[in-house]
Parts: C-alpha cells; sequence; structure tokens
C-alpha cells in the first residue's frame, strides 16, 4: 500500500489525511504543534469569576454552501455539535433590528427579496441599485480579468451609492473575505455572492460551533484519524525534505527521518519558505517565493465578560460599524435581558469579531476596549447598563491571506511533482481563506494523489 506523509495538522492536513485513509493509503500526519486545528484553535482562560473557559481563538462559521465542510462534520460525527441558523440577526449603526430570512417557496436569487427590503440603514434607491448590482453579478463568470479587477472600481462603475457599499456590499465583503473592500478582487466577491447567497436558498444559513474548536478539530479530529488508521506524531516539526530516489525522506527536528513515496505540504503559505530552503525540489522553492508574495490580514476575536447579559438574539451581525459580528456564549441559552444572573459569580461572555482590523490600536487593550464598548453602547444601549467584568484581544496578524486583485497567479494547484502534493487553504481551490477552502484543498491534495497512481 502506497505510504504517505502529510505535513501539517491543520484544516486541510486533517482532511487530506482522513481523505487518504479512507481510500485505503498508509498515512502519517506530522504536526509540529502539541495538538491538531492549526487556526482553528481555542485557549483557556480564567473569567472574572475565576471559572476555567476554553474559548476560541476567533469565532470560526460556516455556511449552508460550505459543502465539504459540511461533509466533514458528518464524518466525524459532529452534526449534534454544530448549531444551523436559517436567519440572520443584523443591527444597523443606530441599533436598528432586523430579522433576515428567505421568503417561503421563491427560488433563488429571489427567495433574498425581502431579505433586501429590510436590509437595515438603506434607502429606496440603494436597494434597487443593490437589486440590479446582484443580478449582475450573479451573470458573471470566474477568469482571471475577474480576479485582477478591484471589486470596488466595479461597484462603482455599475453605479452603487456610497451609502449601499459602505452599508451593504462592505458588511457582506470585510466578513466574508477578511478584507477590505477596496482591497479585494472583483472575482474574490462573484465567487462569495453567488455561492454564499444567490445560487441556493440554503447557502446562507449559519453553521456555528457549540464547542471548542480545540476539541472539535482537536481531540476528536485526532481520535477520528486514529481510528481511521492514520499515525499521528504531534510536536514533530519537519525541517528537512529530500525527494530524489524511490522514496521521499522528511527530517524532524528531533534527527529522525520519516519515509513515504509522496508527500502532502500542507502548511500555512508563510511557513512555506522555511522547509523549502531546505529542500531538493526547485517547484517547490519556485511556489515558496509566490507564496511569499501574498500579502495578508488580520482578523480580531475580542473576548468580554460582563456583569449581566445585553444581547437578545444568537448573534448580532453589525452593519456600518467598527465590530462586526457579536457572538455569546453558545454552551448557554439565547440571553434573557430582563432575567438576572441567577448562579453567583458567573459571567456572561461576548466574543466581538473585527476582521481586517489594521485601525485597531497594538498592545494597548485599554485603549482598544473602551473604542469597542463605545461602538457597541451606539448599537446595544444595554451596554451601558452593564459593567465590562474582564477583556482580552487577540488578533492574528495573519489570520487570512489577502484576496488582492492578481492573487489568482500566486495561489498553486494540488499537484507540484511526483512525490509532494500542496495543500492549504491558499492553494487553487477556487476559494477564499476560509474553513471550506482548507478543507477543500486536503481533499483536491488527496484525489490528485490517488488520481496519480492510477
Amino acid at each position: 500500500m502506497k505510504r504517505v506523509v502529510v505535513i501539517g495538522g491543520g484544516l486541510a492536513g486533517c482532511a487530506a489525511a482522513l481523505e487518504l485513509a479512507d481510500r485505503g493509503v498508509v498515512v502519517t500526519l506530522l504536526e509540529a504543534k502539541r495538538k491538531l486545528g492549526g487556526r482553528a484553535s481555542s485557549f483557556t482562560v480564567n473569567s472574572e469569576s475565576g471559572q476555567r473557559q476554553e474559548v476560541d481563538y476567533c469565532q470560526h462559521v460556516g455556511m449552508g454552501c460550505c459543502s465539504s465542510l459540511i461533509r466533514l462534520i458528518k464524518r466525524l460525527d459532529q452534526e449534534s455539535l454544530w448549531r444551523r441558523s436559517n436567519e440572520l440577526h443584523f443591527y444597523g449603526p443606530e441599533g436598528d433590528y432586523q430579522r433576515l430570512a428567505a421568503l417561503p417557496l421563491l427560488p433563488a436569487p429571489s427567495h433574498l427579496a425581502g431579505w433586501l427590503w429590510n436590509w437595515p440603514g438603506l434607502k429606496f434607491k440603494d436597494r434597487v441599485g443593490i437589486a440590479s448590482g446582484m443580478l449582475r453579478i450573479n451573470r458573471l463568470k470566474s477568469s482571471s480579468e475577474l480576479d485582477r479587477k478591484s471589486a470596488l472600481e466595479w461597484l462603482k462603475e455599475i453605479g452603487q451609492s456610497e451609502t449601499a457599499i459602505r452599508r451593504f456590499w462592505e458588511t457582506i465583503i470585510v466578513s466574508a473575505l477578511g478584507e477590505q473592500i477596496d482591497r479585494v478582487s472583483l472575482d474574490a466577491v462573484r465567487k462569495v455572492m453567488q455561492d454564499g447567497f444567490l445560487r441556493g436558498r440554503d447557502s446562507f444559513h449559519l453553521l456555528v460551533p457549540i464547542r471548542p474548536l480545540s476539541e472539535l478539530f482537536g481531540t476528536r479530529m485526532e481520535a477520528a484519524l486514529q481510528e481511521a488508521g492514520v499515525t499521528v506524531r504531534l510536536g514533530c516539526r519537519a525541517v528537512e525534505l529530500t525527494t530524489l530516489g524511490d522514496v521521499a525522506a522528511i527530517q524532524l527536528d528531533d534527527g529522525s527521518i520519516c519515509e513515504a513515496e509522496q508527500v502532502v505540504i500542507a502548511v500555512p503559505w508563510h511557513q512555506l519558505p522555511s522547509l523549502a530552503e531546505r529542500s531538493d525540489s526547485s517547484k517547490l522553492k519556485h511556489v515558496a517565493q509566490s507564496a511569499g508574495q501574498l500579502d495578508t490580514s488580520p482578523i480580531t476575536g475580542v473576548h468580554t465578560w460582563w456583569d449581566q447579559p445585553w444581547l437578545a438574539s444568537p448573534h448580532a451581525a453589525i452593519v456600518g460599524r467598527l465590530c462586526q459580528w457579536v457572538f455569546p456564549d453558545l454552551l448557554a441559552t439565547t440571553s434573557d435581558l430582563n432575567q438576572p444572573q441567577t448562579e453567583t459569580g458567573k459571567s456572561s461572555y461576548y466574543q466581538i469579531v473585527i476582521s481586517s482590523s489594521r485601525e485597531l490600536p497594538r498592545g494597548d487593550s485599554r485603549a482598544a476596549g473602551k473604542m469597542i464598548v463605545d461602538d457597541l453602547a451606539k448599537v446595544f444601549p444595554e451596554v451601558r447598563k452593564r459593567e465590562l467584568l474582564k477583556l482580552q484581544v487577540v488578533t492574528d496578524p495573519r489570520a487570512v491571506f489577502s484576496v488582492q486583485p492578481g492573487v489568482l497567479e500566486l495561489r498553486p494547484k494540488s499537484r507540484l511533482t511526483d512525490r509532494i502534493t500542496l495543500a492549504g487553504d491558499w492553494t487553487h481551490t477556487g476559494w477564499p481563506a476560509t474553513m471550506e477552502g482548507a478543507i477543500r484543498s486536503g481533499e483536491n491534495a488527496a484525489t490528485a494523489i490517488c488520481d496519480a497512481s492510477i
């Protein structure tokens, strides 16, 4: 049986290893950290009440259009551990609330007519213009020309108003792509709008984990891999790769050698150069050089603990503000603003997500906290009546690669050489930097290896 070594235990590497094992391949998975999951992970913190609590570094969500993510959730028997929401809870810049859902019976894309009509903060002229723009996007086809074109320039060319851009397009694009609207390509926006909203009635549904990511994609993933026959080696960093000869040899940081007929490299794009430097593959060096040109975009998860709850909905998508999403403790039931805390010493936890958070003060939690509380209070008046007990700001400066115009030519396909296959959300998946893109890249890598052996 063919032996494959997968380097990297994030979603891409785990998806590749699981898919290969299911196809009867002998797989060894190497992960430099002591746990699987990569960027989809969690940390343990003491809440203000002194309770130990595991929270995700940043809230991860999927959508109904994420078929590979949904398939992986089923494969891992985790369907009960994800909450699916068929309606979105939006709040305008001044707090006007709208519950957005698909109209019954109508096919896509007409199912979103009521959704657009109720979108907060828009005038009638804006709504008509947005509807026209969405229909035009729905007719676009992916191409290198669309990839090189600025989405913002195109929106202006087709007559989208400043209000429509700021309050509708920007709200969706920044959250979905993790990047500012003036820095993304038209093809990336086309992908988000078509797959996420226009092509299926259920595509916009949210999939939110109700258990920590380190459990779902860490301990539970490790157990599933081992059950499938994968040898999982944690705390093992690959430092050198030799592909000449009958097998590939991977030297680890402890001096040991791991050999296999095939290698899947599933590390983040910014980690690829260090491995490529100590490789005999000129193609890997070339890909590493191209990947080094990928720009990055930061995402911030703001972890807050309050003396009382203040959000009545299961989540909040905020239009036209610094704070973009609010997620409560998903293990708890929906907050009741009129119901006081009954458990002594228990605090209410909310995570605020800010994508493309370049303007947030770095290294000054007090200043960042004041900005965030002031911003929230303009949308949720109850915030002023609550006491912020604790705040922790976690920013990943390289959370996602930036889908800027021209990025497509920097994203390699899965199969690199006879011995090396690539995986990672940054490879050519057709998706932006998402859980779906990472999982698809792992599936693509497994398929490429198995197809090559036929």
